[in-house]
């Protein structure tokens, strides 16, 4: 290598080396550059000419050194990582090797780059070991959960046994009656709240072709069985995830339903639209015509902010989109009556012409 050329790489502060194919096709070192020289320990001298095999003995220089041979048969860039032994400890590199190309087409030379991912790597492995130790704990909380849920049930039905024939002597027995089970209704709605979270926050995906309007009718059959809100649907089929569709629809219409205050037969409505968003998503827009969203609902659906006041329900639909790569904001609708929800997920809105010849099913 020419001298202008080996300045060159000793002025840049990343680990770089250079080989040649010899006459047998044995690609050898013809160049480290200084940083390079500083990271193996060696001198210039000591190292050109040599194979990988012969600067790091053992299984270590063998595959690195048929990494060499794979750029001489292939000419095609190549990155490997692997572990290299150095005085302050075992570093994780990546290792980009570039063919430089004669004429022929033949390899000439091989430049190669070294990374140390140290760093990178341990990140990862404290990522995942964070997700772990998260998973756990969202089980762990999920199964005691579900376990408090049928005695506080229990205590639910005893306090109407306890209401049957009960003579009020007016020394404030009856309001604690009440208040026993204003306690254990707010406590089964948490727990209502904490399972749909998990279930939110662990469904997979299910991506098939279905009919936005029979999932509405679905949702609001299962949560409205006395028929309190009316609904409508605009659009209908849809290509995307069925069940992260699914359990969002279920949060928010429950929601919905859970905090209007004229309980009268019909009074609430809710109106589901369906429309195509950006490329590769769809959107769907929820709206109804109920007291509207608290403060802290509207900041955990737009942030992922929870306060006590927000309900797991909404922070399972927030991070299920996230998770998704989806999106969601929440307002307050503008003529003071209402919520406005929208949200999107991966998936299209196929054509009419399109939509006439699907099924229902999955997508392959």
């Amino acid at each position: 290598m020419a001298p202008d050329e080996k300045a060159l790489l000793d002025q840049i502060e990343q680990a770089i080396f250079v080989l040649e194919p010899d006459g047998d096709g044995v690609p050898r070192y013809v160049a480290f550059n200084a940083y390079g020289l500083s990271l193996v320990r060696h001198r210039e001298e000591d190292v050109l000419g040599l194979t990988a095999k012969d600067l790091f003995p053992g299984q270590y220089g063998e595959t690195i050194y048929q990494h060499h041979l794979h750029i001489l048969r292939t000419a095609e860039p190549y990155v490997y990582q692997s572990h290299l032994p150095l005085d302050s400890g075992v570093h994780q590199i990546e290792v980009t090797l570039r063919p430089i190309l004669d004429d022929r087409g033949e390899v000439r030379r091989i430049v190669g780059t070294t990374k140390d991912i140290s760093s990178r790597a341990s990140l990862h492995n404290l990522q995942l070991g964070a997700e772990m130790v998260q998973t756990e704990i969202e089980d762990f909380v999920s199964l005691a959960a579900h376990d408090l849920r049928t005695p506080i049930r229990h205590v639910s039905t005893i306090a109407g046994m306890l209401r049957d024939d009960f003579v009020d002597l007016g020394d404030g027995k009856l309001e604690l009656l009440d208040m026993l089970e204003q306690i254990a209704t707010r406590a089964t709605s948490l727990i209502a709240d904490i399972l749909s979270h998990a279930q939110a926050t662990s469904t997979k995906s299910d991506i098939r072709t279905f009919s936005l309007a029979d999932l509405v009718q679905e949702v609001v059959a299962l949560l409205d069985p006395m028929g309190l809100c009316k609904y409508t649907v605009s659009g209908d089929w849809v290509v995307g995830d069925r069940a992260a569709t699914l359990i969002i629809l279920r949060n928010l219409v429950d929601n919905a339903i859970k905090h209007t205050d004229n309980k009268t037969p019909g009074a609430l409505h809710i109106d589901v639209r369906l429309t195509q968003a950006r490329p590769g998503f769809y959107r769907i827009e929820v709206r109804d015509n109920g007291p509207g969203l608290k403060e802290a609902s509207s900041l955990l659906l737009n942030t992922g902010t929870l306060r006590t006041d927000g309900g797991f329900g909404l922070q399972g639909v927030h991070r299920l989109l996230q998770a998704r790569g989806g999106h969601i904001e929440a307002t307050n609708a503008a003529n003071g009556t209402g919520a406005v929800i929208r949200f999107t997920l991966p998936g299209e809105v196929p054509s009419e012409e399109t939509a006439s010849s699907r099924e229902p099913g999955p997508v392959d």
